[in-house]
């Protein structure tokens, strides 16, 4: 067997010989002689999440809220979804839905203020929950594996650069491909376990504050007929200011129109009426 073919046998066989068999020919200390190395706290891989379950008097408003508060730390949202539903035997509307973002929050302290945050906007908070998972294990080993299986694509392309034999070449291919596409899952997952350990996710439950809902008995809604009665009460008033406008506008020129044709019709009718009873005046009674 040549030398490379031997060097493409072992790469299709897993790629570099087993540490556990370098080890005893090298009298090295199997894996299970050897301490597990310590982490530091520093250093682990924590996802850490929260849910929260809030009564709130505006759900629409209160996911609008959570979303500027989202975007103003530096996090983003991850799902909102909020629906109309109805309650009562008048079927009145209402709305609930749910909101999922991520931002920031390094440590638990950072996460429980965002939270607190939230919970301001609620007239009840009805649950919360937090929750820590250690991936760090996950996290090491995922690393682990990402780093032999570049050096088996690195060793792959080597071959392919001085195979000579089509099937060789079609066998590398085929195994390039399998690599890569482990390479990819791999890197795909600690992406996201670096994102996930940076920006905590969490879940909020938005429900309706009932009592700040619009009053119904049996169909009758007490609060409309009151609106109702103001504002004809304003539609009155405002007709009667429209009328006093028009009045001061139109009436007093009206007015003075009248004056000019009217006042010396009065002015002459009581010249000769004084004049007449000068030139007769009224006969004293016996």
């Amino acid at each position: 067997m040549s030398p490379q073919n031997a060097e493409f046998d072992m790469v299709m066989g897993g790629g570099a010989v087993p540490e556990s068999a370098a080890r005893e020919k090298s009298g090295a200390p199997s894996d299970s002689a050897l301490p597990e190395p310590a982490v530091n706290p520093a250093d682990r891989i924590v996802l850490m999440d929260a849910s929260l379950n809030l009564v709130v008097n505006d759900p629409a408003d209160a996911a609008s809220k959570i979303t500027d508060m989202a975007f103003a730390k530096g996090g983003w949202v991850v799902e909102s979804n909020i629906t109309q539903s109805v309650y009562g035997e008048a079927g009145e509307k209402y709305y609930a839905g749910q909101i999922s973002i991520r931002v920031p929050a390094d440590t638990a302290d950072e996460l429980k203020a965002t939270l607190a945050e939230i919970e301001a906007l609620a007239v009840e908070v009805k649950s919360r929950s937090l929750s820590g998972r250690d991936v760090t294990a996950e996290y090491t080993d995922a690393q682990s594996r990402l780093r032999n299986l570049r050096a088996s694509q690195d060793r792959l392309l080597k071959i392919m650069e001085t195979a000579a034999d089509p099937e060789d070449v079609l066998a590398v291919e085929a195994q390039l491909r399998q690599v890569m596409g482990e390479i990819e899952v791999l890197e795909g997952q600690i992406n996201y376990y670096d994102t996930a350990s940076k920006y905590s996710l969490i879940t909020i439950i938005l429900q309706p504050y009932i009592p700040s809902q619009p009053i119904s008995i049996g169909g009758w809604h007490p609060e409309g007929v009151a609106k109702e009665a103001l504002e004809d009460l304003i539609h009155g008033l405002q007709d009667l200011v429209d009328v006093l406008i028009r009045l001061g506008i139109c009436g007093i020129p009206a007015l003075l129109v009248i004056a000019l044709f009217v006042a010396p019709f009065v002015l002459v009718t009581r010249y000769f009426v004084r004049r007449y009873n000068k030139r007769h005046p009224p006969k004293a009674s016996a």
